[in-house]
């Protein structure tokens, strides 16, 4: 599929956002630079390649669509949950066509109930024309007042500073259904005098109870102070007063806080945001008040999962929230090649603790729909490793120790427990294990850099080299660790400790998979498989 190239604003456009998660391979220059290309003009903007998808039809979800959803044709890019108090959670998104229109990323949307069956409802808000501020559409939020929603999102003309105008506004549309949208081009507005006119995107409102007025909060950047999250009021909806940006802590490195997300959780306020300069993440902060000031949680990391899993916001479904992201593909869907923008949609389900932090965990819906056992039919070992079953003790001292099992099935649950004993180089996962079983893909557990890492490369040189997407986790040696790893087609999403790793691995469906282990002892236990539960 042809990686569409015109692409320029993480959270909104391919080759910053694709910078949030690797260098671009189609030329971008680094963050606030123009990287503006020849459009294809002779595409009209709305036109979507496809028979296959029809706005408004609900799709029949096949197998391979149940876990980390995508819509028949395209991709999904950044999500805006929405949910009024009902069953159903509205997925708001930006869809990738991947088409070379000058106009780009409408908002469509999907809806759901459950996490494994998804409602595809076609597009909600369409790009405008080649004279208008929202000739690509990016990143915002909906919010209900009275009988109406509101939906707030980025206007965004790469054609516009050629033209002297600013290349990003604020927009507005309403709607009597959440389906049918009017665009209310008079309630436009760009960055007010002192912030940077062409990066001013992904509104998020709220509704202030104790000031009695609504806010809007805006990525921007303040002249003389860089990457901020501004901050507008409004009694109405309709006028908004620009005022002090949010104090976020040791946000000065960031070029821009993307997608902000604010909510509350007992007496504890949260502001979620990712950014592209940095970790290339989704961070948090903890506030006692929605005024601020915005602060690392206690334990200093405020990371729910690695470079793969981007421009999250949060939802509630049911009495739970969850944060929605997404995993990107990576160009010409293969495994060493640079990660594209947009993907399929990822959730996790938030779990906060007592001191304010936060974590994720595979959502209860997955959990529950992958519940069939299956037998784990095991192929071979590799040197010291002894055991059956669920229960294995892998030697690692004096080189690989590791057991390989069958095919991975298209849809799985991979659960147990592993602890690692002092000097373990790496411990975990691995897929696509071939003849030379160093040739495998592996998301494993680095004890000694505290992290989990997704790499393609051997065994051997898994300790001197960079990992392709990582995650901070405070390892103990002797602590036994349970964990959960979801599998659809080549997505897989590793859980532990209350941290996620979210990766692509393309080699992975119909191959082999073991688990392996390096530098020490450990202990592999309650080792289990689950396929979808027959209905």
């Amino acid at each position: 599929m042809a990686v569409r190239k015109k692409r320029t604003v993480a959270c909104l456009l391919g080759a910053a956002a694709i910078m949030a998660l690797s260098a671009c391979s189609n030329g971008a220059n680094g963050p606030g630079e123009s990287r503006q290309e020849t459009p294809q003009a002779s595409i009209a903007p709305s036109q979507k390649p496809a028979e296959s998808a029809v706005p408004g039809e609900a799709e029949a979800m096949a197998p391979s669509d149940r876990l980390f959803w995508k819509p028949p044709a395209g991709w999904v890019g950044d999500l805006m949950p929405y949910n009024d108090g009902t069953d159903k959670l509205h997925l708001f998104y930006l869809q990738d066509w991947r088409d070379g229109a000058p106009g780009f990323h409408p908002w469509h949307q999907v809806t759901t109930t459950t996490l494994t069956d998804y409602a595809d409802e076609g597009e909600s808000i369409p790009v405008g024309l080649e004279h208008e501020p929202d000739l690509a559409i990016g990143t915002g939020s909906v919010i209900k007042e009275g009988n109406t929603y509101h939906a707030f999102y980025t206007g965004h003309n790469w054609k516009f500073p050629d033209q002297g105008k600013p290349k990003e506004a604020m927009m507005h549309a309403v709607s009597q259904d959440l389906k049918t949208w009017t665009k209310l081009p008079e309630h436009t507005f760009v960055a007010p005098e002192g912030y940077e006119i062409h990066d001013f995107r992904d509104p998020f409102v709220l509704y202030n109870e104790e000031a009695g007025v609504y806010w809007m909060l805006v990525s921007a950047r303040k002249e003389g102070v860089g990457g901020v999250i501004a901050k507008f009021v409004s009694k109405d909806l309709e006028r908004w007063e620009v005022s002090e940006p949010l104090e976020v802590e040791a946000s000065s490195s960031f070029f821009m806080l993307e997608c902000p997300d604010v909510f509350r959780i007992g007496d504890k306020w949260y502001l979620v945001f990712s950014e592209f300069s940095d970790k290339k993440a989704t961070h948090y902060r903890v506030s006692d008040s929605l005024e601020g000031p915005w602060l690392l949680p206690k334990d200093g990391d405020d990371l729910f999962d690695g470079r793969a899993f981007y421009a999250a916001k949060t939802g509630m479904l049911g009495d739970e929230r969850f944060l929605y992201g997404w995993v990107p593909t990576r160009q010409m869907e293969k495994d060493f090649m640079k990660w594209d923008w947009a993907g399929n949609l990822v959730p996790h389900q938030i779990v906060a603790h007592e001191d304010g932090t936060l974590g994720v965990k595979p959502p209860d819906q997955l959990a529950d729909y992958l519940s069939k056992p299956e037998e784990m039919k095991m192929e071979r070992t590799l040197g010291t490793a002894t055991g059956s079953g669920g229960e294995w003790k892998l030697d690692g001292e004096s080189g690989l120790a590791g057991v390989v099992f069958d095919k991975l099935p298209q849809i799985a649950k991979l659960t147990g427990k592993f602890r690692f004993e002092e000097g373990t180089q790496f411990t975990g996962f691995v897929a696509s294990v071939g003849e030379d079983a160093e040739k495998a893909y592996g998301i494993q557990a680095e004890p000694g850099k505290s992290r989990i890492r997704y790499d393609a490369v051997q065994g051997e040189a898994l300790t001197t080299v960079e990992p392709d997407v990582s995650v901070s986790v405070p390892f103990r040696a002797g602590t036994e660790y349970p964990f959960t790893l979801l599998i659809e087609d080549d997505v897989a999403v590793f859980y532990v400790d209350d941290y996620a790793l979210t990766t692509r691995i393309y080699k992975m469906p119909g191959g082999n998979w073991g688990w392996y282990a390096r530098g020490g002892a450990v202990t592999l236990s309650e080792l289990a498989l689950f396929t979808p539960k027959e209905d």
